[in-house]
C-alpha cells in the first residue's frame, strides 16, 4: 500500500512539473524562431542587392529576339556560353544540341568574343557570313547522316560524308568561332587553308577576335552541315 501511495505521489508531482516545462518551452520557442526569419530577410535583401537591371533588360531583349526568330520558321542557332551549349532550334523548339568545351585559360577570349559580338549597339543576333572546313576524315556512318539529314531537312545521301577535324564559322567585324574535334583528318584544300591562314594573320593585328571551342566529332559534323551563310545566331552570355 505504501508503495502505491508513493507511486501516486510521484505521478502527481510529474503532472505538476510538465505544465511548467511546457510553458518554459513555449517561452523559448519564439526566441528560436526569430533567427530563421532574420536569415530569410537577409537572403531576400541579398537577392535585391544582387539584382542587375542591365542583365534583366538584356534577358528580356533576348526573349524578344528569340520569339521573333521562332516566328520565322527558319532554323537558327543559339550559342549559349553560359550553359556551355550550342543549340539548333526551329520555331523555338530544340531540334539538336551539343556540349561545347572551352579551355579554362580562355576566359579572356570569351569576354572579348562577347564584347565584339554585341558591339556598341548591344546586338544579340548576328547572321553567319561564311564558313570554312580546314580538314576532315572520310566515311561518316549512315546512322549519323540520317540524324544530320533530319536536323537540316536534307536527303542524307546528298550530305557530305566527311567528319570535320576543324572548321570555322565567321560573322562580321572579324568575329570567328574556331571549332575543333579529336579527329585526325586530311586537308580539304591546302591552298585555301594557306590563303585563309595568311588572311587571319593579316587581320589579327587589326582586331580579329577568335574563340576556340571543342565538340565531339559527330556533333561537329551536324553543326557544320547546319551552318550556312545567313544562319541567325543568338548569343547567350551574362558577361
Amino acid at each position: 500500500m505504501c508503495s502505491k501511495i508513493r507511486l501516486a505521489a510521484l505521478a502527481l508531482a510529474g503532472l505538476m512539473i510538465l505544465p511548467q516545462a511546457a510553458g518554459s518551452a513555449d517561452k523559448q520557442a519564439p526566441a528560436g524562431t526569430q533567427k530563421p526569419r532574420a536569415a530569410k530577410a537577409s537572403s531576400k535583401q541579398k537577392q535585391v542587392e544582387a539584382w542587375d537591371p542591365a542583365a534583366a533588360a538584356r534577358e528580356y531583349r533576348r526573349l524578344q529576339f528569340e520569339l521573333a526568330l521562332a516566328k520565322t520558321g527558319r532554323t537558327y542557332m543559339v550559342l549559349d556560353l553560359d550553359g556551355g551549349e550550342v543549340i539548333l532550334k526551329v520555331k523555338g523548339t530544340v531540334v539538336w544540341n551539343a556540349r561545347l568545351y572551352i579551355a579554362p585559360g580562355d576566359s579572356g577570349s570569351i569576354r572579348d568574343f562577347v564584347k565584339r559580338f554585341r558591339g556598341d549597339e548591344d546586338y544579340l543576333v548576328r547572321m553567319v557570313e561564311d564558313r570554312h572546313l580546314f580538314a576532315a576524315k572520310d566515311k561518316t556512318p549512315d546512322s549519323i547522316l540520317a540524324i544530320v539529314g533530319e536536323v537540316v531537312k536534307a536527303d542524307p545521301q546528298l550530305l557530305q560524308r566527311d567528319i570535320p577535324e576543324r572548321f570555322q564559322m565567321m560573322w562580321g567585324w572579324d568575329l570567328v568561332l574556331d571549332v575543333r574535334t579529336d579527329i585526325v583528318g586530311t586537308a580539304e584544300s591546302k591552298w585555301d587553308n594557306t590563303r585563309l591562314s595568311i588572311l587571319d594573320a593579316l587581320r589579327r593585328p587589326q582586331g580579329e577576335v577568335r574563340l576556340k571551342i571543342r565538340l565531339a566529332s559527330d556533333d561537329a559534323l551536324t553543326l557544320y552541315r547546319a551552318v550556312a551563310p545567313g544562319l541567325p545566331t543568338l548569343l547567350v552570355s551574362s558577361l
